[in-house]
Order: structure tokens, then sequence, then C-alpha cells
């Protein structure tokens, strides 16, 4: 009789043992994929972010090129008057000696 109580007792033994290790596969799997799925989540909500701020630099370096283009062709366009303003002679010369020192005044 002692025999089938301790067959009985250890097969009791096995199923809790089989049910508490299930109960805590069964939690950590779900604590698991709960954590997986926040990450997700937040690699998602970074995604997002980062095509928000491509979009704003997108926008600047379209402006700032524009901005680049129309310098350049300002420059161009006044190029010539600088040239002719440089080689032109000014009316009016000025020497070391009609430089007057304000203290002298």
């Amino acid at each position: 009789m002692s025999v089938l109580i301790i067959m009985v007792f250890a097969g009791t033994a096995v199923l809790v043992a089989w049910r508490v290790t299930l109960a805590r596969s069964a939690a950590t799997i779900s604590r698991l994929r709960e954590e997986m799925q926040e990450e997700v989540r937040y690699w998602q909500a970074e995604s997002a972010r980062a095509k928000v701020r491509t979009a704003q630099l997108e926008k600047e370096v379209a402006s700032w090129s524009a901005g680049c283009r129309q310098g350049r062709d300002d420059l161009v366009s006044v190029l010539p008057l600088i040239i002719a303003a440089l080689e032109r002679p000014t009316s009016v010369r000025v020497t070391a000696d009609e430089i007057h020192d304000p203290a002298d005044i």
C-alpha cells in the first residue's frame, strides 16, 4: 500500500510541477511579448519623428539652395558694375599732405 501512496504522491508532484512550470512559462512569454510590443511602439514613434525631421531638412536644403542660387545670380548681375567702378578714376584725389591731423585744428 505504501508503494501505491508513493506513486500517487509522485504523480501528483509531477503534475503540480508541470502546471507550475507551464504557468511560469506563460507569464514569462506574456511579459516578453509586452516588452517587445513596447519596443516596437517606441521605434515606430522614432521613425515618425525621423520622417518629420527629414521633411524639415528637405525644405531647409531646398530653401538654402534657392538662396545660394539667388545670391550667385545677384553677384553675377552686379559684378560688371563693381568692375566698372573699380576701373573708373575718381574725380577727387587726396594726397598725404592734404590730410590734416584732427589735433591740429
